[in-house]
């Protein structure tokens, strides 16, 4: 015992250890702090975008329409979600015109001697896009917050409240399912431990009235006749944070570009796209990550040009650290490339998650296996923090966001080994590091590594978001072989079923026709209008 407390005292290699790595992480604390601001700052755009690009996954149907959605469709301008899919080509191409672009911009440098022109010129174009982006980013961190203040719904360990904004009451739901029953509890407006303090009859109306004024929404819809068209909802968020992006973008132009300023136009640049680009299978995007993996190196190492370019241009394309020195910076390519695998992975964990769902009802003797219902899985922060103590309340829309996350939390661990690599090789040498040289072997590694520990290689290789594995296919197909099948065997009833089919198409006929013609001058359309008028119960469903 008494040699082990000597290896602590006087002139023992460890003290000296101790001392030594203490002194150098006290001298270099700043630096250090830096580079934890960098890596979470990467990290940050990625988390929120991965989140925000959830959808419905192939292994879960769509559910159906409520009143409150069958409300808002009252014309035939409908949009779907824009996703801009990769095909393996793009292995080839992305680094060719990323080669072919920063080759065009080190010349042009080199020829203006001077990039201020440049620099201008490239702003106002990214600046344009940022008050969109900024806008965007801004007004979903609002909407967040409001569902931490304003919740669709909250519980205890055994009960469940709704609220029902149009009778400004919370009511206590005793059990799931359609038919479920519930009884008006509270008049107060706030959640869990909050709406028992006795608020005075005027503060209730207001919190009422502001829980609306947040949380309700208007429909905007905009069409110019065979050049675009556009309808989708709008809050007082929406608005709110167009108007501060827009005011962040001017404030960034003629008052010195902030380092803060341009980080969050980083951050909404980035956060747009993991939510608009999706690698579409895994080897598609392992295979477009090799290619621009060998191009980082290249470009760093073997030629001037990713460093003068990066150094050259003063514009939002990248996020910049202050701290010792010249500070620190990181491109947007080093998130949004591996990024978009890290959202496909949570992606992944979502379509996992329901389809094990599925496994498990066909597992059961005597039901028949049926692919479950998507449950939005977006937005859902605040009511997924007011429902983290129930254990036998009735089901609530946070449960949607509640998946096991496995193969996007080793995506992350993946991205955070890369970023520590990158950051000490950067230490050692003293010298500009290509990121994507150790952030794409990290990410890649953890993914497939995970995949084979766990045994889902097959099932990692065979996903996919082009469609052709959605589960609604695999129903229809089912459905119109079984209609075949059913006229098969009924014989003499075939040639009336026949003639039914055959009344009924022409009657969908004249009034589809009747009603093209009803929006044949919809030639130039912009409105903004409420929703129509609905019941109580059916306006928390459309908040959530």
């Amino acid at each position: 015992m008494d040699n082990l407390w000597g290896i602590f005292e006087g002139d023992s290699p460890l003290l000296q250890s101790f001392g030594k790595y203490g002194y150098k992480i006290y001298d270099d604390f700043d630096l250090i702090q830096m580079h934890f601001h960098l890596i979470a700052a990467a990290l940050f755009p990625i988390f929120i975008g991965a989140h925000s690009s959830l959808r419905r996954p192939p292994s879960a149907t769509k559910g159906t329409k409520d009143a409150a959605e069958q409300a808002d469709e009252d014309d035939d301008i409908a949009q779907e979600p824009t996703v801009e899919g990769l095909t393996p080509s793009d292995a080839i191409l992305f680094p060719i015109l990323a080669g072919v672009t920063l080759a065009g911009l080190y010349f042009i440098i080199k020829w203006l001697e001077d990039p201020a022109i440049l620099n201008k010129i490239l702003t106002w174009y990214f600046s344009i896009l940022g008050v969109f982006g900024v806008g965007k980013l801004l007004a979903d961190s609002f909407n967040v917050i409001t569902t931490f203040v304003f919740p669709s719904v909250w519980s205890t360990q055994t009960e469940k409240y709704e609220f029902d904004s149009a009778a400004q009451k919370q009511v206590k739901v005793e059990s799931n399912g359609p038919g479920h029953s519930s009884h008006v509890d509270k008049s107060n407006p706030l959640p869990g431990v909050l709406s028992k303090l006795p608020l005075p009859q005027a503060m209730r109306k207001t919190l009422w009235s502001l829980r609306a004024l947040l949380r309700n929404h208007w429909i905007f819809r905009a069409h110019v006749h065979g050049i675009f068209s556009a309808k989708t909802k709008t809050t007082l968020n929406d608005v709110v944070g167009m108007m501060l992006g827009l005011a962040a973008v001017l404030v960034y132009n003629f008052n010195g570009k902030a380092w803060w300023l341009t980080n969050l136009m980083g951050f909404a640049f980035s956060y747009g796209t993991l939510q608009l680009l999706s690698p579409t299978t895994f080897w598609t995007g392992s295979i477009v990550l090799a290619g621009l993996f060998v191009y980082d190196i290249v470009m760093v190492f073997y030629t001037p040009l990713m460093v003068t370019v990066a150094t050259s241009l003063e514009v939002p394309i990248k996020l910049v650290f202050p701290g010792p020195k010249r500070g620190s910076m990181l491109g947007l390519g080093d998130v949004v490339l591996p990024g978009i695998m890290m959202a496909l992975a949570l992606r992944f964990d979502l379509y996992l998650y329901y389809l094990r769902q599925n496994k498990s009802s066909a597992a059961t003797p005597g039901q028949k296996s049926k692919a479950p219902v998507y449950v939005q899985s977006t937005g859902v922060w605040g009511e997924r923090f007011w429902t983290s103590s129930a254990s036998n309340a009735p089901k609530t829309i946070a449960d949607g966001g509640r998946f096991p996350k496995i193969y996007f939390t080793a995506s992350v661990i993946g991205y955070c080994v890369g970023m520590i690599a990158t950051l000490v090789v950067l230490r050692v040498f003293n010298h500009a590091q290509p990121a994507l040289l150790y952030l794409v072997p990290g990410v890649l590694v953890s993914l497939w590594g995970t995949a084979a520990v766990r045994g889902e290689i097959n099932l990692m290789w065979g996903y996919t978001e082009d469609g052709s594995i959605d589960v609604e296919t695999t129903d229809a197909d089912e459905k119109k072989e079984k209609t075949t099948k059913g006229q098969a065997k009924d014989g003499a009833g075939t040639e009336s079923s026949k003639a039914e089919a055959e009344k009924e198409s022409a009657s969908k006929k004249i009034k589809a026709k009747e009603k093209d013609g009803e929006h044949a001058h919809h030639v130039f359309l912009f409105s903004l209008s409420e929703p129509k008028s609905r019941k109580a119960s059916d306006l928390e469903t459309l908040e959530s």
